[in-house]
Parts: C-alpha cells; structure tokens; sequence
C-alpha cells in the first residue's frame, strides 16, 4: 500500500513539473515567413527579437529582410518593423550574435559561401561581408555561436562536394579548427537540430533516407562523436532544438515525421543530468503544428516564429513558452456584462498577490505592470483569451525573475486597444 501511495506522488509530482510549462500565442507576424532564422542576445537582457529572411508565401521566393519584433510592445503595429536587409535572400541557413552582432551562413540553394553581420546597433541598414569559407555551403544545416566559435552540423553541400559533418569556425582568428565526420559512411543528415551544454553539442533526429529519433552527443575537447542509447519519443526532422541555461531545460521542437497528420505540434523536454545523460519526456505541445520555424531563447521563456502547417502553408502565430507557476492563469468560467480589471487581492500584498480580470467575449489582451516612473516591470498575461473570468498570480518579482521592491506599482490591462489601470502597493 505504501509503495502505491509513493508511486501516485511521484506521478503527481511529474505531472506538476510538465504542467508548470505552456505555450501562448503572444502577437501575429505581419510578414509571416518560414525557413528564415530568429537571433536574440542574450547579453543585452532587451526586448528584441530579430527575424531574418525565409520564404515568403504571398511573394512565392525567399526574402532578405530582416524583422524587428519588440515583444514588449503590446500594440501590434508598433511591435514589428522590417529594419534592415540582407545582402541576398537566404532560406534554409543558420544563424546566431557574436559580440552584439547577428551572423549568418548557408543558404537553400547551397550556393554561397559568405559568412554576413548585422549590426542592430548601427545606422546603416544593410549587411556586410564579414568573411567566406567553403564550409558555409550548406543548407539545412543546424548550428550555433559558442565563446568564438561558430559551429555548423550537417546540412546539405553543393552538388558532387564533400564536407565534414561538424564545422568549428574561429571568428577570432577565421580559421576552421575542429572538423568531425559523421559517426558512419552515410550521407551527412539534413533538417537535424541542436544546442550546446557545457563542452556538449546535442545533436536530434534528421533526415537521410528516412525520418530519425536518434541523438548524438559529441564533445569538444575530445571531438569525439558519440550516439546515445537515449532516443527521442517521436522520430522528427525540420523543427528546433533550444536550452535555456536560465532554466536549465531543453526542449525540441514541432518538425515533421512520416505517415499522416506528419506535421508535429508535439515538445519534447530534455534534462542534462550530471555525467552528461540526458533525459527526454514529454513535454507541452504547440497550440499551432508547424515545421521549417524559427525558434529562440528569450529570457525564461522560449519564442517560436513562423513555419509551415499541413498544407504547407505559412503559419503566422508567434508563440512563447511561458513557466505558468509564476504567472499562472485560471479561468473561473464566469463571463461577465463587459470587460473589467478588478483590485488585486490582497492590496498592500507580500509576497504576492492575484490579479482577476473579466471578458465579456473573446479578445486579444495584454495584462502588464509597471512602476510610477512608467518603466515596464514584467508581463503578467498576453494572447488571445475567451469569454470568463481569469485570475493570476503575481508573485513579485520583474521580468528577469528579480524581487521588485517595495512600492506603488501600477496594473494595466489591455483589451483590443482599450486600456484599464488599477494600482497596487508592494511592502517588503
């Protein structure tokens, strides 16, 4: 009896820690793509998001543009803009920021080999040459930036050319410094994904001659290349891989698999444990199923871009992985005569304090605090919402996971661009 007691908790107990996790569409792309790639620096702690290039469906071609997503702006038309461009359109490619600045290699047609730079910072709109190597013609590869180190796995070279699986390049130096094969003679798989822990390059799933599970471990220092006896759950090619360090969580993304209903909503959550194992489980799925997507860390959360549905249509949903046992939110089932924000309860509060907000109908909203000075503090609630009464838990803190101090702050909630305040006192 004991032993069963024990069994139910820990499965309560793990269906707690999944649950904490859900996806919520936050904004819509005005220029929806997919194919394009997604960087956000981490170092600047700001709230930019940069989209570049891709396919575009109501051009039918690939675009050099390169979009600005403010994800702190609740206003859509303020919170998108096209800042610059690429020095040619590019679908199919990797990229990630060195030192502030966005770097890009590969592309669909496997046909450059120039490595560019983006600037957020500078005037000048337009990309630069930053250096060329044979190496960069690729496409469908999957890679990051690591110290100076650019790193591209896999992915597809130009016709009749061999090139290594794994490619080290020095941004210091522009020297090529670690090169590995692939674990057998097959061709090098495409459509694969990745992220890097410690000295750890975590490799998953792909395509060859058909959709993979597999994941490979391969070490730097060593260069060594190994495939784990760890497997994803579902065999999936063409979606994301991200960990977010803040977290310490992995997860891999969407993608496609064989058979029908082929295009995945489906998350899997991998937790590195200590001697470099891995543990997969599954994790919250997508309310959009999407493939050939751009996906990012930002912050504590993950943001997904763009892709394709079923159809192979753009999907144009941004989405944000969000830890709801900071923010969570409960639908009372009450619908009320119009929209209202109500005093949080308790007011003064510590440590923390719920926030009830009423719909009369279904609306995109925005439920955000912000302190006297008019400075934004964290983002409480934000996508579309149905009919009812929903209540939130703030528990004090800003949106870099920091304990605001005491004071007044103020609650505002936007409902289809009409706005309503409420103040609120912290007292530490």
């Amino acid at each position: 009896m004991m032993k069963k007691l024990l069994l139910i908790f820990l499965l309560l107990s793990i269906i707690r820690v999944d649950a904490q996790y859900k996806w919520v569409v936050v904004s819509q792309m005005p220029y929806p793509v997919w194919g394009g790639q997604v960087a956000y620096d981490v170092n600047s702690n700001g709230s930019k998001i940069y989209i570049l290039g891709g396919f575009s469906d109501s051009l039918q071609k690939s675009v050099d543009w390169i979009q600005e997503y403010d994800i702190d702006k609740p206003d859509q038309l303020q919170a998108w803009k096209i800042v610059g461009h690429m020095l040619r359109p590019r679908s199919q490619f990797v990229a990630d920021v060195w030192n502030g600045n966005i770097l890009f290699v590969g592309d669909s047609s496997s046909s450059t080999n120039v490595m560019e730079s983006y600037s957020p910072t500078t005037l000048d709109s337009i990309s630069t040459t930053l250096t060329s190597n044979g190496n960069f013609s690729r496409s469908f590869a999957t890679g990051f930036i690591n110290g100076n180190v650019f790193y591209i796995v896999g992915g597809n070279p130009p016709t009749q050319t061999s090139q290594p699986y794994i490619v080290g390049y020095d941004l210091g130096t522009n020297k090529i410094v670690l090169t590995s094969n692939q674990i057998t003679s097959d061709l090098n798989p495409k459509q694969q994904m990745s992220f890097i822990v410690g000295d750890n390059i975590y490799i998953f799933g792909g395509a060859t001659i058909g959709i993979s599970r597999a994941i490979s471990r391969f070490n730097i220092p060593t260069k060594t290349l190994t495939q784990l006896s760890t497997t994803l759950i579902e065999n999936r090619a063409e979606g994301a891989a991200v960990y977010n360090a803040a977290i310490k969580k992995g997860f891999v993304i969407g993608g496609y698999k064989e058979g029908q209903d082929s295009i995945l909503a489906s998350v899997e959550q991998v937790v590195v444990n200590s001697g470099d194992s891995i543990k997969v489980s599954a994790g919250p799925a997508l309310n959009y199923a999407r493939k050939n997507f751009m996906a990012v860390n930002y912050k504590n959360m993950v943001a997904v871009f763009g892709g394709q549905d079923k159809d192979g249509k753009v999907v144009p949903y941004v989405e944000l992985l969000e830890d709801t046992s900071l923010t969570s939110v409960k639908n009372n089932a009450q619908i009320p005569s119009a929209f209202e924000l109500y005093q949080n309860f308790p007011n003064p509060f510590n440590p923390s304090t719920e926030i009830t907000f009423g719909l009369n109908k279904a609306a995109n909203i925005s439920l955000d605090v912000y302190s006297v000075l008019g400075q934004h503090i964290i983002q409480l609630a934000r996508g579309d919402y149905g009919a009812g009464k929903f209540s939130i838990k703030w528990n004090g803190t800003n949106k870099f996971n920091n304990l605001v101090p005491s004071g007044i702050y103020f609650l505002r909630l936007l409902v289809d661009g009409n706005i309503q305040t409420k103040k609120m006192v912290m007292l530490r």
